[in-house]
């Protein structure tokens, strides 16, 4: 790039702050009602994952922006007083040495796309933003000229920066690189029906073979992340010390190596404010199909006071399995539409067979600690999320699971097994009280001012931090709920970000569980609906409505309807029948269904 392009571009981008500043006073009476920071030694900041930069919207793939979106961001965090950190301020606050501002962002581009020299490196240069970019092994290998695997197609190498443009940009002191993985943005096959999924927490499945053992699962992406690092070490002088995880999918294993090989920080994509005391783990906003400035200005600051809107929906893989693949996919394939219809946004999913007792006598997943009903588990998870856009819980019993196993250390394995094998959001915790130990929380400083009569309780990122410091003093307890708090630590250490769902033992709770993102409340089909005064103000209260057989699809709508009225906001119901379709999606889809929330008369 000549000075004089640099000059142009810079000039252009100064340009911009004049024309754009009638577009920045637009969004800020939108802007001033969100929260503000309480205080500057937060040990929070924000982070964004941005990717491509075009310049019309006929170039728009799902993680772009456009040109001039990307300058009405950076010049809206100039008009407001952010500061753009870089990793050393990072290191720097991290080691207590100096604070980061108040308003603190860390700006990321990921892959290295040309567009990462031909644009986003003249508005680093115009504004004085230190970026952090991340590059892709396999994509800066192959020599000009050539065709680079991106994904399922091919696309030429010149859609990628060159090492001679990322040397000039490294120069510049605003551009650190860091490694996205040598090759881990290839997807295996996960499972015997042939899904691919990430490799970065997918053992990966050989037919007539099996699954990826551990170690070696481990030894492949220690293998990855070392070849990279090896390589941006060669090409630029210095070895990377951050690691942006392809998908922001990462596990423990991965976690471990990269700390072992000498990564100092971690980039993943998980929701919430990045954390100085995790650096291994800063989480980043991920903004997708071009969006308005509005809301790239408050995914900076996400308002702890927003209500989440829950539909959920238990489900038995039995239902669908029908002893061969092509029956049991024709009726998970309906199952799917018909969860589409519903407005579902989650599932419950068994992950293991009973018996009419109650019983646990098979798992639907791979595992040495019980009989296999079938390796049906793992599909069903991950067709559901792909196709029908819902999170999927596991429903395994921490107490079943003890009383058939005879043993804590087998359970233990049993859950390793399911978080190693299985595509998980979360984990449904039950025959438990609200808290097993008497534990006092130190909540953390809150990151916003809220709404009066709101509690702050229920903000993702504190029930988050309560949860790490229970599972911190896992060592010092004993018993069956401390066992069902090292399962969810053997799941999370395995798909880390996972929810926590809390099945409340009776309908005659105060408050929801401090260490669940969501509360099931058991409620009867035939229970009156009382005045839900509590899931007025606190929105991970879920109304969990139950009973001995899937509910006809008129009562549940009544149900819902009355729930709705007396103020709930979120709900579910158990068992459901989603071969018989009981209950009919179309008739109860305009009740239940959380597209069309709130309730319309």
């Amino acid at each position: 790039m000549s000075a004089n392009h640099v000059m142009n571009t810079a000039m252009y981008a100064l340009a911009r702050v004049l024309l754009l500043v009638g577009v920045c006073i637009a969004v800020r009476p939108a802007l001033a009602q969100q929260p503000s920071s309480v205080s500057a030694s937060t040990p929070t900041f924000a982070s964004v994952a941005l990717h491509d930069v075009v310049d019309s919207k006929g170039e728009l793939d799902d993680d772009a922006v456009t040109t001039d979106r990307l300058v009405s961001f950076f010049d809206w965090l100039v008009g407001n007083g952010w500061t753009a950190v870089s990793l050393d301020d990072i290191a720097r606050a991290g080691r207590g040495e100096d604070a980061l501002p108040a308003k603190a962002v860390l700006i990321t581009f990921d892959d290295g796309y040309r567009s990462l020299y031909t644009r986003v490196y003249p508005l680093a240069l115009a504004y004085g933003f230190p970026i952090i970019a991340a590059l892709v092994g396999n994509w800066m290998e192959p020599p000009a000229g050539s065709m680079v695997k991106y994904g399922s197609r091919m696309v030429p190498r010149e859609r990628f920066i060159t090492w001679d443009q990322a040397r000039e940009m490294q120069r510049s002191r605003l551009v650190e690189f860091a490694l996205h993985s040598q090759a881990l943005h290839a997807e295996v096959v996960g499972n015997p029906q042939g899904n691919t999924m990430p490799s970065a927490v997918t053992r990966s499945y050989v037919p007539g073979v099996g699954y990826q053992s551990e170690a070696d699962f481990a030894a492949a992406l220690r293998a990855d992340l070392a070849s990279g690092r090896a390589m941006l070490q060669r090409e630029l002088g210095r070895a990377p010390r951050a690691l942006a995880w392809p998908y922001g999918r990462y596990n423990a294993l991965g976690t471990q190596s990269a700390r072992d090989l000498g990564f100092e920080f971690a980039l993943v994509l998980d929701r919430g404010p990045a954390s100085l005391n995790e650096p291994l783990r800063l989480v980043r906003y991920l903004p997708t199909y071009n969006p308005p400035l509005l809301e790239l200005a408050q995914s900076l600051r996400p308002d702890p006071n927003e209500r989440r809107v829950d539909r959920l929906v238990c489900l038995d893989p039995a239902a669908l399995w029908a002893g061969d693949e092509v029956a049991s996919n024709e009726r998970l394939g309906r199952a799917i539409e018909r969860v589409r219809a519903l407005g579902v946004t989650g599932l419950v999913v068994d992950a293991v067979r009973h018996d009419a007792q109650g019983r646990i006598t098979a798992a639907w997943f791979p595992t040495g600690e019980l009989p296999l009903a079938g390796d049906w588990l793992s599909r069903v998870a991950w067709q559901m999320h792909t196709r029908a856009d819902v999170k999927v819980y596991a429903r395994l019993p921490h107490r079943r699971a003890l009383a058939a196993l005879g043993d804590e250390a087998r359970v233990q394995r049993l859950y390793e097994d399911l978080g190693a094998l299985v595509p998980l959001d979360g984990w449904l915790l039950e025959d438990t009280g609200p808290l097993a130990q008497p534990v006092r929380f130190d909540d953390p400083p809150p990151l916003f001012e809220h709404r009066p009569g709101i509690p702050l309780s229920w903000s993702a990122w504190v029930v988050r931090e309560r949860r790490r410091s229970m599972l911190k003093a896992l060592g010092r307890t004993d018993g069956p709920d401390a066992l069902g708090w090292r399962a969810f630590a053997a799941l999370d250490a395995a798909r880390p970000g996972l929810e926590l769902l809390w099945l409340a033992p009776t309908r005659a709770v105060a408050a929801p569980h401090p260490l669940a993102e969501i509360s099931l409340v058991p409620t009867g089909f035939g229970d009156p609906v009382a005045d839900n005064r509590l899931a007025r103000v606190d929105p991970t209260l879920l109304s969990w409505f139950t009973g001995s057989a899937p509910p006809d699809a008129r009562l549940l709508t009544r149900k819902a309807v009355d729930f709705q009225r007396h103020g709930g906001v979120s709900l579910g119901w158990c068992p459901d029948d989603p071969v018989a379709d009981i209950p009919a999606a179309a008739v109860a889809a305009p009740g239940v269904s959380a597209s069309i929330f709130p309730l319309r008369r």
